[in-house]
């Protein structure tokens, strides 16, 4: 075969310059629609469908330019060199195939890759792990000699059992949250994974006798009400909290299901070495999420640490409870700093603890570092892409940087996965933020009453339906039962003025602009306070905050009411414009 003579032919047939214009226009298209769908929200399969016409149509392409010369008579047939045999034709046109197909199968990689990147309209791409999947409830273990000194053991155990099972991708464990009303009732497997919606439910009890524990430990199928594995499990006090790693192995032997050895390699990651220092750890967990609760709990997971100075979770803990004290109990922002760096050394310890990087791309969003927020929720998924709080946390980023309809996708999601999750409850400002009041309203019924979130969304929800005396009866909850917090501040303005109250309603926003917190979207909701009670400058000084700090939902900013008296002001439409250039350059570098 003389190869340089079938080049020459492919190019005198311009089947190169045809095949190469084609894979730059396809690639422009991809790129064009990898930015220009998102924006209408278009469904996955518009991409795909799109993606998948354009690989078809490349060996297409190629055939149509070795048949045909477009001339400038039009388009013709093209002629064979004078001096081919039959022979000469055959081998030409079986290399002309080879030629055609190794093309073909380079633009489909070249394309699949960009479908890889953008076709899901989402940083994430978890669809094909739910397959697989199998749910589980881990119950709090009973105790059979029941003694106030050791009972909290039976909700510790399953507690660590849960934090190792997270790691796991094709395990959804339910969380901590979810299974503690069962940690003081006695209630059967069947009955308690029907309610908890699992697949498997680990239970059984557990006999403290001296220096000695002894747990007998079932893992129940509950579709069949079937033990699928039964162990009894013997360790002294000081071994106490290896008891995790070996159950939870064990459980992954029982379930039947794939695990790769880096995933099993995580199982017992976070072992505390001191049994006490595990004790204040729980006790800290233990108490409510109140300015009150945030302080007990901070003095708790000190203790911890003091004892055992590398245990990850007591850190990500403590960060988590002096962080919200800081903003919703006004502190000083060096507090949030503080937050922050509990986060960083629960990771220098275990770089992989799934809950400190969903709390540190929270503060990472507040605080305008999104691109540094999307890597750590990035780091999560690649972790476990069925992690409830890396859901979330990408959701929070989505809202903060205005793409509403997958902020509130994700949020769904991570409530799917953990619906008790206290955290959680913000979902109700995101589906506010998208315009749907009613659902911000009912979805709060699922969690325990709070002033932080709970009542104050809820008012707000009936405020802007426009029931303005519901939203009074809320407010006035808020303010009863935190009366100095950030909730009851921002509250407090708003119920001023749907009072007629307009000068003690600037009063109290002015007020919390002294405390200069630093979440962002604290700073819209102070702004748009400022709108209603007609303060024109005080609205544009705090939306300028709430952006330049990283709160930039242009839709939300372009249509809320709250903003409509300095629609016209030269500085609102300043801001309003560096909110849009921020999302569009967002959806750029994220869809």
């Amino acid at each position: 075969m003389n190869i340089k003579k079938y080049i020459a032919e492919l190019k005198r047939r311009h089947v190169f310059k045809a095949g190469i214009a084609y894979l730059v226009v396809a690639w422009l298209i991809a790129q064009i629609a990898s930015i220009v769908l998102p924006t209408f929200e278009a469904p996955p399969f518009v991409m795909k469908t799109l993606l998948f016409i354009l690989i078809i149509g490349f060996p297409i392409n190629l055939v149509f330019a070795w048949i045909y010369d477009v001339t400038p008579e039009g388009i013709k047939k093209t002629k064979s060199l004078e001096n081919k045999n039959k022979n000469s034709d055959l081998k030409s046109g079986r290399l002309n195939k080879v030629i055609i197909a190794s093309l073909s199968l380079a633009v489909i990689i070249l394309l699949f890759n960009q479908f890889g990147n953008n076709s899901s309209g989402n940083v994430t791409d978890t669809d094909s792990h739910e397959i697989s999947t199998k749910f589980i409830g881990v119950l709090p273990f009973s105790n059979t000699k029941p003694d106030l000194e050791t009972d909290y053991f039976g909700f510790a155990i399953a507690d660590q059992i849960i934090g190792d099972l997270v790691y796991l991708k094709n395990i959804i464990v339910r969380p901590s949250s979810s299974i503690r009303k069962y940690e003081k009732e006695i209630v059967d497997s069947k009955t308690a994974g029907d309610e908890l919606n699992v697949d498997y439910i680990l239970t059984g009890n557990f006999l403290m006798e001296g220096n000695i524990i002894r747990m007998n430990v079932e893992l129940v199928e509950v579709s069949t009400n079937e033990i699928k594995w039964r162990d009894r499990i013997e360790v002294d006090f000081e071994s106490a909290f290896e008891l995790q790693d070996i159950i939870a192995k064990h459980v992954v032997k029982g379930m039947n299901t794939q695990f790769s050895e880096k995933e099993i390699s995580r199982i017992g990651k976070d072992l505390s070495s001191n049994p006490l220092a595990y004790e204040y750890y729980l006790r800290g967990v233990s108490y409510p999420h109140t300015n009150e609760g945030d302080e007990m709990a901070i003095e708790m997971f000190n203790k911890s640490i003091e004892l055992d100075s590398i245990y990850a979770p007591a850190y990500d803990n403590l960060g988590t409870r002096i962080h919200n004290l800081a903003q919703y109990g006004l502190l000083d922002p060096e507090e949030t700093k503080k937050a922050e760096t509990a986060y960083i050394k629960a990771l220098s310890i275990n770089e992989e603890l799934l809950s400190a990087l969903g709390h540190l791309a929270k503060i990472y969003t507040e605080t305008a570092r999104t691109e540094k927020a999307v890597e750590l929720t990035k780091q999560m998924l690649e972790i476990n892409p069925n992690n409830a709080d890396a859901h979330f946390a990408l959701g929070y980023i989505y809202r903060y940087a205005g793409m509403n309809t997958y902020a509130i996708q994700e949020m769904e999601k991570a409530i799917a996965i953990d619906p008790m999750n206290p955290g959680f409850q913000s979902i109700g400002i995101t589906y506010m933020w998208a315009g749907e009041y009613e659902k911000a309203f009912e979805v709060l019924k699922n969690y325990a009453p709070s002033a932080r979130t709970y009542f104050g969304i809820q008012g707000l929800a009936l405020f802007r339906q426009g029931k303005k005396e519901q939203a009074i009866k809320y407010f006035d909850r808020v303010i009863e039962l935190e009366p100095e917090g950030l909730s009851a501040l921002m509250v407090a303005a708003t119920k001023a003025y749907i009072e007629d109250e307009i000068e003690e309603g600037i009063a109290i926003a002015s007020k919390f602009e002294q405390y200069d917190v630093e979440d962002a979207e604290a700073w819209y909701l102070n702004a748009g306070n400022y709108g209603l009670l007609g303060d024109r400058d005080g609205c544009i000084r705090c939306l300028q905050r709430a952006v330049d700090g990283g709160f930039f939902n242009y839709p939300l900013i372009q249509t809320d009411f709250f903003l409509d008296s300095v629609r016209d002001e030269p500085e609102f439409l300043k801001t309003l414009e560096s909110a849009k250039q921020k999302h569009n350059a967002f959806k750029k570098m994220f869809f």
